[in-house]
Parts: C-alpha cells; sequence; structure tokens
C-alpha cells in the first residue's frame, strides 16, 4: 500500500507534519508489506498522484479540495489532516497521527462517497470553454466592478428567476458549509443528495435560497450584460464569463472517497470547529 502525503507547501508547519507523517508510516511498516510514503508539495504531486493508493492532505480545507480535484483523477480515497482554521474536510487534527496512521494500514476505514458537479461553460456558439469537477461549489459572480449583475436561472430546464445580485452559488451538500452558508443558504446533513442554489447580495426580498434535487441540472446566465463576471470552481479554478455565454452545474456520476475513522456527529463537528476558529480569531485580534 502506497500513502501519498500531499502538503499546503506556503506553511511551514504543513511541511514539517507532513514529513512526521511520512516518518509514522515508517514506524507502524513493520514488514516490508506494510505502508510507505510519498510526500510531495501541492503543485508538484503528479508523481505521487499517479502512484498512491491513498491520499492523506496536510493543511485546511482549501488544501483538501485542491487535492480531491487530482484523487478524483483516479478515483482516490482522501483523508485530511487539519492544519487550517476551520477543517469541516479534515476529519483529523494533528495532535497525535500514529492511530490514523495504524487504521489506515490496515484498512480499518469506511469511505464516505460525495457527489462532485460538473461545471460546464459554453460560448454564444456551444463552444466549451470550461469543463471541471466541483466538490464543494460553482460560483457565478462579478469581479471588482461595483454594479449589479443580473443572472438568470433555470433548474432542470425551467426558468426560476432573473436575480439582481452580486452572484449564484451552486453547492453540493459538502459545499453547503461554505460560501452558500456565508450567504444565507441552509446547512446540508451530509447524506442528502441535494443541490443548493444560493443568490448572493440579492436586490429583492425574493432571493431566496432554492434546495433542489441532486439530479438536477441548473443553469446560469446573464440577463443583462456585465464586463467582469467570473465562474469559480471550489474557489481555485475560475474563467471569464463572457457575453452569451451558458454555465451549466450538472449531476455527474463521479463523487469523491473521502476517508471516516469513527465518522463524528456532523453537527458536533460543525459546532466544535466553528467554537474553535472564533477561539482562534480572538486571540488574533488580541494581539
Amino acid at each position: 500500500m502506497i500513502i501519498g502525503i500531499v502538503y499546503d507547501e506556503h506553511k511551514n508547519e504543513c511541511i514539517e507534519y507532513a514529513q512526521l507523517l511520512a516518518r509514522t508510516v515508517d514506524k507502524v511498516r513493520g514488514t516490508e508489506s506494510g505502508p510507505c510514503a510519498l510526500v510531495a508539495g501541492l503543485s508538484d504531486c503528479g508523481d505521487v498522484i499517479s502512484r498512491a493508493d491513498l491520499l492523506i492532505s496536510v493543511g485546511g480545507d482549501g488544501t483538501f479540495l485542491r487535492t480531491a480535484a487530482k484523487a478524483l483523477e483516479r478515483d482516490l480515497p482522501i483523508c485530511g489532516f487539519n492544519l487550517g482554521n476551520l477543517g469541516l474536510l479534515t476529519e483529523f487534527e494533528h495532535d497525535d497521527p500514529e492511530p490514523v496512521i495504524r487504521r489506515l494500514a490496515k484498512g480499518d476505514y469506511v469511505i464516505e462517497e460525495r457527489r462532485v458537479l460538473r461545471v460546464l461553460v459554453t460560448d454564444a456558439e456551444g463552444g466549451v470553454k470550461f469543463d471541471e469537477y466541483a466538490l464543494n461549489d460553482c460560483v457565478l459572480e462579478r469581479g471588482t466592478l461595483a454594479r449589479l449583475a443580473y443572472v438568470t436561472v433555470c433548474i432542470g430546464g425551467a426558468f426560476v428567476d432573473n436575480y439582481p445580485c452580486n452572484g449564484i452559488v451552486v453547492a453540493t451538500q459538502t459545499g453547503s458549509t461554505a460560501y452558500s452558508m456565508s450567504s444565507g443558504g441552509p446547512i446540508v446533513e451530509p447524506g442528502n443528495d441535494v443541490i443548493v442554489v444560493t443568490p448572493v447580495c440579492a436586490h429583492f426580498t425574493d432571493g431566496r435560497p432554492i434546495v433542489a434535487g441532486g439530479g438536477s441540472e441548473v443553469k446560469l446566465s446573464m440577463c443583462l450584460e456585465h464586463d467582469s463576471m467570473f465562474v469559480s470552481v471550489d474557489g481555485h479554478k475560475n474563467i471569464r464569463f463572457e457575453k452569451g455565454y451558458v454555465c451549466r452545474c450538472l449531476p455527474s456520476g463521479r463523487s469523491v472517497k473521502i476517508v471516516r475513522i469513527d465518522p463524528p456527529n456532523f453537527y458536533e463537528v460543525l459546532r466544535r470547529k466553528a467554537e474553535g476558529r472564533r477561539r482562534k480569531l480572538a486571540g488574533a485580534g488580541r494581539d
């Protein structure tokens, strides 16, 4: 078994912790048939991805999302050690990694599958300009230009409304606790196969979030031209959204396989990690 360890190379603590994990894998290996570790930074992890049987992300949720996008290419299971702020996707804290590594080596874990969205952007002639997968969300949002955007939303082939807003978030169940939640969207418990459509700063009172079935297609377009809009996927892949473009968020047959060991209660984790972030930010404010 080859365990690939991918870390955020912009943080020294992540680099050091990835090396600690690699030493821990060596420690628990025991025999030649035991697990071995390959380690690489996020920007240079192609060889690790191609050879690994399981991936570990070291960092925060952003690092996890980027690693998960790479894991999706080979349908690899992935787990995360949290060295970020909130870490809702990264199950394991960094205090004692050895018990986790031992259980990974034994295969003593369960796989939780999370459906991803296929985000397809086409131009006025139907040419494909962007084709990516989103574990968290797809966001169509205005850039630095301050004036309102006017976005047409269709769900399942039916026209929903034209929204005067700053943007629209189309989130998976996983992404419901990210940008969608901060924009007033609902929290979705894992296991509910839904898509959440949340307007960002809608300028009328009817700009409420919509919870659609997981098999729905969500189509976004501009009903009035706006020369500063962008589509982004999971916060790290983006494209400028030009006149005549259409963004389609499609249900896909693909899923990210998240490794869980003694899966904790979702609401307990949400509360505990939110409280931890508040304490951390309060401490930073006093410095």
